[in-house]
Order: structure tokens, then sequence, then C-alpha cells
């Protein structure tokens, strides 16, 4: 594959506290997976009355791949969404770089912090 992402999913809470992987081709710099593919599972989560919803719908579109196969993966870039259910904070990284996100960001928020990010 060329322009491979790999993107790791974690979900904190008091309830539930989890991990999910997602690896994909057509993006080859944190802002383009941030703008295309992170964004989109930010605004689901932000858009779900309970995280278990967001997971369900997830999981159920076959969105994830097994640890190992992420793990088998030699990306273009590796980056991670991290959510924080109990405060309602997103935060998006890659590499040795972090972006916070806050509670309720729009699309043109997260583009915005997309094309800040180094690359």
């Amino acid at each position: 594959m060329s322009d491979t992402y790999a993107l790791t999913i974690i979900i904190e809470s008091y309830q539930f506290s989890g991990e999910f992987y997602l690896v994909g081709d057509g993006y080859s710099t944190g802002e383009e997976v941030l703008k295309h593919v992170a964004s989109d599972h930010i605004l689901a989560m932000k858009n779900r009355p309970h995280v278990a919803e967001y997971l369900l719908e997830t999981l159920q579109d076959g969105e994830n791949v097994s640890e190992s196969e992420y793990e088998q993966t030699d990306p273009d870039v590796s980056c991670g969404l991290n959510f924080n259910v109990d405060n309602q904070q997103f935060r998006f990284w890659v590499g040795d770089y972090g972006a916070e996100i806050g509670s309720q960001p729009t699309k043109s928020e997260l583009r915005s912090i997309a094309e800040d990010l180094p690359s």
C-alpha cells in the first residue's frame, strides 16, 4: 500500500477503557489523517449521547483491525486519538506532537488544528 496510515483510538472513562486500531491508505501525514479520518471519529463521538453507541457503530462497520494486524503494518504515518469521556476532552497526536482539541470541536476547528500540525 502507498500512503498508509495507522490510527490508534483510545477511549477512557470510569465505565470503559480500551483502544482499537484503524489502518488504511490514501493519507501519509498527520494533517491528512486528522482532516479525513480522525475528525470523522471525533465528531461521531461528540454527537453520541453514550460512547457505547459510537463503539458499536464503528465496530459494526468493520473499520477496525486487530492489534496484531496493526502491529504488522509499516505505515507512512502513525497517529492516535484519545477521548477522555469523563472530561469530554479529545487529544490527537502524531509522532511527538500532540494537539488538545477540547470538548465541542467543529469540522472547521479540526481542519484548522490539522493545518497547524508539523509536516
